[in-house]
């Protein structure tokens, strides 16, 4: 198979990565396209796979489109190079370049569309095939949706492709059993961003200076934070922060992505965003299996009082885990399945792959 996929963020990267490495291996031609966002290019440089950058030298709607444009014509003259079977990714540009080229496109999105509706807008009509997580079910895109059990976290979070390494801690200057928490705060500046609130800085200081009181206290900052908390910032490597989430009694921030990676990881999470109750993934994570709690930023206090009931609580990263044993029972393994789904469509069958 000739694949193409097109990455706009480290989490796409994260998404596809073993999926990529499993074709490498078994041969198929694997063409990769990635834009310039946080620490992508760091990401991929470190595997060793030929990639093609997209630049983005400012943000804005304006500088974002032109990157899409960039895109296009990118995707679309790697696909019309060689003949392509499949163009994948969280993509507004792989429906129109498939139509073109003769390609099959997936689109893998897991948030709901009326909450990316710009993105939704682009590419779905277009796309050959609309994959999400089941907890979005009530989307319905005829036979072009296809639904699979657990979210994007779990191609590269699920126990048969990670298992933290508790040298984390020597890194962190930590002693086994010494407790840790860590901060996150993002600069919710993305398109479907926009009128978007999250933690403050003034929340952000308050949440530092109370977790001290129990324990070392770290901050991943994709924003400019107040001076007074440099000290705070993870001395970590970006391909490490996974280690850091796994170990940590507890995360708290106003990202999306990072809040569901610790919850499918069995780590205590908190969000803090004006996103929460509207994204389906995360409120089946909430509700269904307990793993993280979502609070509005103009609800800080009820924030506050949810993060010490947790501290308060004996064995709590203990009851976490039992939590996680039950959704990855429940759960695919998403790198597993998307495999399987393109051989299945490469032969013609649409049919989902079984857990």
């Amino acid at each position: 198979m000739r694949i193409i996929f097109d990455l706009g963020h480290p989490a796409h990267f994260h998404l596809f990565k073993n999926s990529i490495k499993s074709l490498k291996q078994a041969g198929h031609d694997v063409r990769i396209i990635a834009r310039q966002k946080d620490c992508l290019i760091d990401l991929l440089s470190r595997t060793g796979w030929p990639y093609y950058v997209i630049s983005r030298k400012r943000k804005g709607l304006l500088p974002l489109a032109w990157q899409t444009v960039k895109t296009f014509f990118a995707a679309f003259f790697l696909a019309a190079r060689k003949r392509t079977d499949f163009i994948i990714g969280t993509s507004a540009v792989a429906g129109l370049v498939s139509r073109l080229t003769g390609a099959v496109s997936l689109i893998f999105n897991e948030d709901d569309a009326k909450v990316v509706p710009i993105f939704a807008k682009l590419a779905y009509p277009l796309a050959h095939y609309i994959v999400t997580p089941e907890s979005l079910k009530y989307e319905d895109y005829g036979k072009r949706h296809i639904r699979y059990q657990g979210y994007h976290e779990m191609a590269y979070l699920h126990p048969n492709y990670f298992r933290p390494a508790p040298s984390i801690l020597n890194l962190l200057g930590l002693r086994q059993g010494e407790h840790y928490f860590l901060v996150r705060l993002v600069s919710l500046t993305a398109h479907h961003d926009i009128g978007a609130k999250g933690i403050s800085t003034a929340q952000a200081t308050f949440l530092v200076n109370h977790l001290s009181k129990h324990g070392k206290v770290f901050i991943s900052a994709e924003r400019t934070i107040d001076e007074s908390m440099n000290s705070y910032l993870l001395p970590v490597p970006a391909d490490r922060i996974f280690d850091v989430m796994a170990f940590a009694d507890m995360v708290i921030g106003d990202s999306q992505t990072m809040i569901a990676e610790a919850a499918v990881l069995g780590t205590p999470a908190l969000r803090c965003n004006s996103f929460v109750g509207r994204l389906s993934y995360l409120e089946e994570l909430e509700h269904k299996y307990g793993l993280t709690a979502g609070i509005r930023p103009e609800n800080f206090e009820k924030l506050i009082d949810k993060m010490n009931e947790w501290l308060s609580m004996p064995n709590l990263k203990e009851n976490w885990q039992n939590k996680r044993q039950i959704m990855l029972r429940e759960c695919v393994d998403l790198t597993d399945w998307i495999i399987r789904l393109l051989e299945k469509l490469k032969k013609g069958s649409t049919r989902c792959p079984d857990k």
